[in-house]
């Protein structure tokens, strides 16, 4: 693959990695290398009934569940950014083989080709 299209998908991966790192820092803090989700303030003086804790609670499990998309997202989209350095993105990481450059327009960020 040619270098300007390895740069090409280069400014794509960084691009979506900040906007990821912006969407994860709005309901998730970073701690080492992994995001965890603010728990919300739950309502501990019982102000509120049962069913405005229960949705509280199921706010919460849903915001964990998206975060914890974002960050396998972002996962591989510093994997890819880290291949990219070391002079091995586009390469399978089952079976070795190059990744079709379709694939890679579709998803930057894919780590197999499309048979694995």
């Amino acid at each position: 693959m040619e270098q300007s299209r390895i740069e090409q998908f280069k400014e794509q991966l960084v691009k979506e990695k900040k906007q990821l790192e912006g969407d994860l820092s709005e309901s998730a803090v970073k701690d080492d290398d992994h995001w965890e989700t603010k728990r919300p303030q739950f309502d501990e003086a019982g102000r509120f009934g049962e069913e405005e804790r229960a949705d509280e609670v199921e706010e919460y499990e849903t915001e964990a569940s998206i975060d914890r998309q974002l960050e396998t997202r972002l996962e591989d989209i510093s994997a890819a950014l880290q291949k990219i350095d070391a002079g091995t993105y586009g390469v399978c990481e089952h079976c070795k083989k190059t990744i079709d450059e379709a694939r890679l327009t579709a998803n930057p960020a894919a780590r197999t080709h499309v048979k694995c």
